[in-house]
């Protein structure tokens, strides 16, 4: 099992008390500014200037072999399709579905910043988890989620690999909602996958949504070792 490491408490602290006030958290520069938007069909962080060009996974977009490693279907999620998410094309998300549990998983692939790629991957991946917690307590701020609560933030190490899990419940048009973001970086490429599903019992206890992105990061990264 990973061995599970807690993010620093100066960050967890102002991360929790941000969103319990309803004020951002005064947080270390952004990672990527193009993540730092907030995406209103759940939470997480993308481009705001991005075209909603949803195409199927097989359709033309740039970038998609980055994503065709990916089964067609993980756990009890199926792939339904792929867009390219920023204005320049060189990010992917490709979408899986539970429609049946009401469930949905959204993968995003993009490079690094130019002006961020000299920094260490663990800085890389708490700089994107910064962005998405400062996304979700801007989300409280302007009333789009109500009753938000982080309820985990931490990492998990797979080797010389830091994922960071971000896990939170939230009411949204007066659903209970759980959802769960991850993210990681790839000699040079940002991994993020955003979890969205109804807020239970057997949803928070559920480990399937670790086994998914394991297999999920497993097939990008050898894909991105073969180029």
């Amino acid at each position: 099992m990973p061995a599970k490491i807690a993010l620093s408490v100066t960050l967890t602290t102002a991360l929790l008390s941000g969103c319990a006030t309803n004020k951002t958290p005064d947080l270390a520069p952004i990672e990527d500014q193009t993540v730092a938007a907030l995406d209103v069909e759940g939470i997480d962080a993308k481009p705001s200037d991005a075209e909603s060009n949803a195409v199927d996974i097989n359709g033309e977009i740039p970038h998609l072999e980055l994503v065709e490693n990916l089964p067609n279907s993980i756990e009890s999620f199926e792939i339904e399709s792929a867009r390219a998410f920023d204005a320049e094309g060189e990010g992917v998300t490709v979408r899986y579905a539970n429609a049946r549990k009401h469930r949905s998983a959204d993968v995003f692939v993009y490079p690094v910043s130019e002006e961020n790629k000299s920094l260490k991957h663990p800085d890389l991946v708490m700089g994107s988890t910064q962005a998405t917690l400062q996304a979700i307590s801007e989300a409280v701020q302007q009333g789009v989620y109500h009753n938000l609560d982080v309820i985990d933030a931490a990492t998990k190490a797979y080797g010389l690999r830091t994922v960071a899990r971000v896990q939170a419940t939230y009411l949204r048009q007066n659903l209970a909602s759980y959802t769960l973001v991850y993210q990681t970086e790839h000699d040079g490429t940002m991994v993020k996958i955003r979890m969205n599903m109804p807020d239970n019992v057997a949803n928070r206890d559920s480990r399937e949504w670790d086994r998914f992105v394991d297999v999920v990061l497993n097939s990008l990264t050898e894909k991105l070792d073969e180029q």
